[in-house]
């Protein structure tokens, strides 16, 4: 049997995939760099209830110059990109 912290939560439907772009609140067009769960990483992440922090990096261009090292948790970024 699965564990019910690990089912998907009433908003399973809102996903983040790695190498595609959103448009961030705070930083506008972002593009996935990469989708961490603990130490694994994965291509895609669904808001769930999961017992394990998910991680998003993501990148930008602020003034002409690449930011790429900005990191968000999986509910933050998708809060974010609402």
């Amino acid at each position: 049997m699965e564990d019910p912290d690990d089912l998907p939560g009433s908003e399973a439907d809102r996903m983040v995939e790695r190498d595609n772009t959103y448009t961030h609140s705070a930083h506008g067009r972002v593009t996935v760099t990469g989708i961490w769960r603990g130490v694994e990483e994965v291509d895609s992440a669904r808001n769930t209830n999961q017992k394990d922090v998910i991680i998003v990096r993501y990148s930008t261009v602020e003034n002409d110059e690449p930011v790429d090292e900005l990191t968000d948790t999986l509910d933050e970024f998708l809060d974010a990109t609402e």
